[in-house]
């Protein structure tokens, strides 16, 4: 779910993963309560095991949060120059048997590489339509909105 969200906000990775990791370290002292999962009662299994999915769960609620509790009421545009377009082809597959798989087709992501006024450069996963019609070197406008926690939000635009 972070990750999905992340995709439309634009942040360094290591912000969320900060979050995650702070909250993972606050709430160090209820590492016991993770027995009842790696059936040991205390030691670096439980320490690693809340970490871990306390600290993911965190990420993911914090990216959530900014992006569905976003401003509706500060939605601007901004206006980027595409530098690179992309497609990447993945193959699919199928289950046909116990442990058999056989190919079923490719699916394509597409990916626009944008430049921003203040010189930041992200690459952005986009639509096959919104692929289609961006073109090398010309403009493209993203509408964003300020997240409810600072981190702004593509709204519209990909």
């Amino acid at each position: 779910m972070g990750y999905l969200t992340l995709e439309k906000t634009l942040t360094a990775w290591w912000i969320p993963v900060g979050v995650g990791v702070a909250a993972g370290v606050l709430t160090l002292p209820l590492y016991r309560k993770w027995a009842w999962l790696t059936t040991v009662e205390g030691g670096i299994v439980n320490i690693l095991c809340h970490l871990v999915c306390v600290g993911s769960i965190c990420c993911a609620l914090f990216l959530t949060g900014n992006c569905r509790l976003a401003d509706a009421g500060s939605v601007y545009d901004v206006t980027v120059t595409v530098l690179d377009k992309r497609v990447e082809q993945h193959e699919k597959r199928r289950k046909v048997g116990k442990r058999t798989y056989v190919p079923d087709g490719v699916r394509y992501e597409y990916y626009l590489r944008v430049a921003f006024d203040n010189g930041a450069v992200e690459t952005l996963h986009v639509s096959r339509a919104v692929y289609q019609e961006a073109q090398k070197g010309k403009t493209k406008v993203l509408a964003l909105s300020r997240g409810a926690f600072g981190l702004p939000v593509i709204r519209k635009g990909i």
